[in-house]
This record gives C-alpha cells, sequence and structure tokens, in this order.
C-alpha cells in the first residue's frame, strides 16, 4: 500500500479506512495479540502523533504477515503424497501487488522413482493475484486455449490439459488457480490420479 498526497488534509483522508480497519481490529477482545496485531497497534499509534511515514510502514508490515497467514492456510490444501510417493515439505508466498502480479501462492513437491528413473509432480494453489483473471479467460473463452491445450472434466471438475507441458490447470471461483506439473517421465495417468486427490471442495470454501 503506497499512500501519497502532497496535501497533509487528503493525506490523512486517505488513511482513515486502512486506521479505522486497524481499530476495530485491535478492540477485538477475540484477537489476540501478535506481530501482526503489533504492526496495527504501531500503526495507530503512529497515525495518532501524526507520524504518517511510520504508520503506513506498519500497515503495510502488517499486510504482508497476513498475506503470509493466508499463503499458510493455502499450503494446507495441499494433498498428500499417494501411495508409492514422497512429498516435500509445503511451500508457501505472498507478494504485494505489483510484485510478480502480486497473489498468494503454495506449492509441494511430489517425487518417486520407477525402473531408475524419477518422476516428479509439483502441485501449486494460486490466488489473489491479477494473473488469474488472464487464466480464467482460458476457460470462459476456448479460442483462447491454444493448440497445446485441451479442456478435460475430472471428478466433475474442468481442468485445461497442456501435453507440452505435461501440466493440469483448473479455476476454482474464478478465485483460485490450481495447477499440476509434471516432469517428462510422469504419465498423464498419474496427473489425473493427483488431481483426483485434490480437496476441491475445501478449495470452495476458502475461495467463498
Amino acid at each position: 500500500m503506497n499512500l501519497y498526497c502532497p496535501q497533509k488534509l487528503n493525506f490523512k483522508s486517505s488513511l482513515i479506512a486502512p486506521v479505522s480497519l486497524a481499530l476495530l481490529l485491535t478492540c477485538s477482545a477475540n484477537l489476540q495479540a501478535d506481530d501482526i496485531t503489533d504492526q496495527i497497534d504501531e500503526a495507530v499509534k503512529a497515525y495518532e502523533k501524526e507520524d504518517y511515514n511510520t504508520a503506513i510502514t506498519a500497515l503495510d508490515s502488517a499486510s504482508t504477515l497476513i498475506r503470509q497467514k493466508k499463503g499458510e492456510l493455502v499450503s494446507k490444501l495441499l494433498p498428500e503424497p499417494l501411495d508409492g510417493w514422497k512429498a516435500g515439505e509445503a511451500k508457501s508466498s505472498a507478494a504485494a501487488a505489483g510484485m510478480f502480479g502480486g497473489g498468494i501462492s503454495a506449492e509441494k513437491c511430489y517425487t518417486r522413482k520407477v525402473d531408475g528413473k524419477t518422476e516428479t509432480i509439483t502441485i501449486s494453489i494460486t490466488t489473489d493475484s491479477p494473473l488469474i483473471q488472464t487464466m480464467g479467460m482460458m476457460f470462459s473463452n476456448p479460442m483462447f486455449m491454444g493448440q497445446d491445450n485441451k479442456l478435460m472434466v475430472i471428478n466433475g471438475e474442468k481442468t485445461i490439459a497442456n501435453e507440452r507441458d505435461n501440466s493440469l490447470t483448473s479455476m476454482i471461483a474464478n478465485k483460485v488457480m490450481v495447477k499440476i506439473d509434471g516432469n517428462k517421465q510422469v504419465a498423464p495417468g498419474a496427473l489425473k490420479e493427483y488431481f483426483k486427490s485434490i480437496d476441491f471442495k475445501a478449495i470452495k470454501d476458502y475461495a467463498q
């Protein structure tokens, strides 16, 4: 959040909404103190002193910490490894708007060895990103899909299969993008099995 205005009156007005939200959050009896509320408290105190630069910095920090919290929630939506597969730890990231398109994402890598070859599948879940709108066009209009993409329905969920990238991509409630990428050793059937293992109901609940 980059707030700037050369006139003090307008600048102060631009802070009213976020600071009002901060006041509501800090006054909530059910909210426990943590790094996020500490930053909000700091922003409120700085705002009351008309130290707007500090207030903005603290609110930006609180916003980043909240996005990181959301990233942790998204990572919990990733499925457990299927039989015969191993999974690494889920990794989440939260970028502010303007940085790589912004958004919150989480991914997990799954591997197994078959006949001495390593198969690798990466599942990622992305939300709150303006790039999702671009991907949504592919689902709403087949003209944007391209020759390498094919629309499929697996367990009632629409997905775009890309044979060249060996991937499956789905859009949930026009808010969340789920993508499954496999290396060249992974058969399309393995991608489908992992697609079926994803709890799309939980993702839809999250998207609401």
